[in-house]
C-alpha cells in the first residue's frame, strides 16, 4: 500500500520536538507501506537532506517557498479572515503535487498541512501533534497589543477550522488527553504520544563529569515558548540558585538562538547555539532544568533527560502531557523560590538524584516508547479504512 505523508517541515534531522515525531513516524510508516512524502522547504540548506530521507521513501517532493512572501499572505489573510497559519504554508505547487499524487491513504503533519488532503477522495489522517489553537490563546494571554490580539483572532480562526478538520477526516491524533480534550469529542480522535529512543538516549557519564554543578536547558532557542522559560529561569531562579552555588554553570543548549538569548552569556551562563549531539551535553548536566510557562503536549527534552538518567526540575505545565509523578521520577515547581530550592536540594544531594533517575528511566520505557505509539498509529489506519475500530484509553 502506498501512503502520502504530508509535513510542515523537512524531517530530518531529528532534532527539535516536532521533526522528531515526524521523522520517526515517517520510518514506522516506511517499514510498512511505500511513502510519498512532501514537504514545503524555506531553507536551500536542506537539500542535503533528501538523501537520507528517499532511504526511507518511494519518492521525495520538495516545493521550495520563501518566507517572505508567506508573511506578505499572513497580512493579506489577516483581512480575508482565514487562520494565518495556513496562509503561510499555503502554495499551489504543494497542492498539485498532492492532487497528482498515487496513493491509498493521505497523512498530514499539524493541522497547517490539513488543507493539502481534506478535499482527496482516500481516506485521510490528520497527526494535529499539538492542538495550535489553544497555543495562540496562550500567546494572546502573554502578549503585548496589537500582537496579543492577532494572536487571540488566530486562536479563534483556527478553533473553527480544528473542528472542521476532525469532522472531514478518519481518524485524528494528538500527542496527550489534554489535547484531545481541546477538540471536539469524537471517537475517532485518538492520544498517541511522544516517545524517546531508550538506545540512542541511555546513560554514560563519568563521575568526573559531574563535578562542576551544571544546570542544563535545551531546545530551539529561536521558539516563543523557550526564550520566555530560558529569560524567567535566568532573570528569577538563576540568581538565586547562585546565592546558594555560586560556582554554578547553566547551560543554553539549542539551535538558532536569538539576539535576546545570546546576550545572557556571562560567567554562570553558556549560550552554545547548534548541538549536533545533545547527548553530549545531557552527559555533562547535573540537573535538566524545563522552566517553561508556556507548554503544550509531551515535552521532549524531559523524556529525553529522564532517559539519560539526568534528574529533572520542570514546572507544572512542562509535565502536563507526561504526568510524571512530583517526588518520585521528577521534581515540580512553578515559582522561582520553589524552583530554586529543588535545583539546589539536587545538587547538594547525590543519592536524591540517583533515587529521582532510577525511578524516571523506568517512568520512560514504561510509558513513552516509540513502539507503543506506533500500535496505534496502526489502528488509526486501520480506523481510516474502516477495517477496526480502536479505544480511546
Amino acid at each position: 500500500m502506498r501512503i502520502l505523508y504530508i509535513t510542515h517541515s523537512c524531517p530530518y534531522p531529528p532534532n527539535k520536538g516536532d521533526r522528531i515525531r515526524s521523522f520517526h513516524l515517517l520510518r514506522h510508516l516506511a517499514s510498512q507501506y511505500e511513502v510519498i512524502l512532501i514537504y514545503p522547504s524555506f531553507s536551500s540548506l536542506e537539500v542535503g537532506h533528501r538523501a537520507v530521507l528517499q532511504q526511507y521513501c518511494h519518492d521525495v517532493y520538495t516545493v521550495q517557498l520563501s518566507r517572505c512572501f508567506s508573511k506578505l499572505k499572513c497580512l493579506l489573510e489577516l483581512w480575508k479572515g482565514g487562520p494565518l497559519t495556513l496562509a503561510y504554508f499555503h502554495s499551489e505547487k504543494l497542492q498539485q503535487k498532492v492532487n497528482q499524487g498515487n496513493f491509498e491513504i493521505a497523512v498530514a503533519d499539524c493541522s497547517s498541512m490539513a488543507p493539502y488532503i481534506l478535499g482527496l477522495p482516500q481516506p485521510k489522517i490528520v497527526d494535529f501533534v499539538d492542538v495550535d489553537s489553544e497555543k495562540w490563546k496562550i500567546y494572546a494571554k502573554r502578549g503585548f497589543f496589537p500582537l496579543s490580539w492577532i494572536y487571540q483572532l488566530e486562536s479563534q480562526r483556527l478553533r473553527k477550522f480544528e473542528t472542521d478538520v476532525v469532522k472531514r477526516t478518519q481518524a485524528c491524533l494528538v500527542t496527550s488527553e489534554q489535547e484531545r480534550q481541546c477538540l471536539p469529542l469524537n471517537d475517532h480522535v485518538m492520544v498517541v504520544p511522544n516517545g524517546v529512543d531508550t538506545d540512542y538516549f541511555h546513560p554514560n557519564r563519568s563521575a568526573s563529569a559531574l563535578e562542576c554543578p551544571t544546570l542544563l536547558f535545551m531546545g530551539a532557542m529561536d521558539y516563543f515558548a523557550n526564550i520566555d522559560g530560558v529569560l524567567f529561569f535566568h532573570e528569577t531562579i538563576l540568581p538565586l540558585i547562585i546565592q546558594e552555588i555560586p560556582e554554578v554553570e547553566f547551560i543554553i543548549a539549542g539551535m538558532n538562538p536569538t539576539q535576546q538569548i545570546r546576550r545572557l552569556e556571562g560567567p554562570n551562563t553558556i549560550v552554545t547555539g547548534f548541538v549536533p549531539d545533545m547527548r553530549l551535553y545531557l552527559n555533562r548536566a547535573t540537573v535538566c532544568v524545563v522552566s517553561l510557562r508556556i507548554a503544550r503536549g509531551v515535552q521532549n527534552k524531559v523524556l529525553e533527560a529522564m532517559a539519560m538518567n539526568v534528574p529533572v526540575v520542570a514546572t507544572s505545565v512542562a509535565n502536563r502531557g507526561i504526568n510524571a509523578r512530583d517526588g518520585q521520577e521528577i521534581l515540580l515547581a512553578d515559582s522561582p523560590d520553589t524552583f530554586s530550592e529543588a535545583v539546589v536540594a539536587l545538587l547538594k544531594d547525590s543519592g536524591l538524584r540517583d533515587l529521582l533517575v532510577a525511578r524516571a528511566r523506568q517512568f520512560v520505557e514504561r510509558n513513552f516508547s516509540w513502539e507503543q505509539s506506533f500500535r496505534m498509529v496502526d489502528s488509526a489506519i486501520a480506523q481510516a479504512f474502516g477495517t477496526k475500530k480502536f479505544s480511546i484509553k
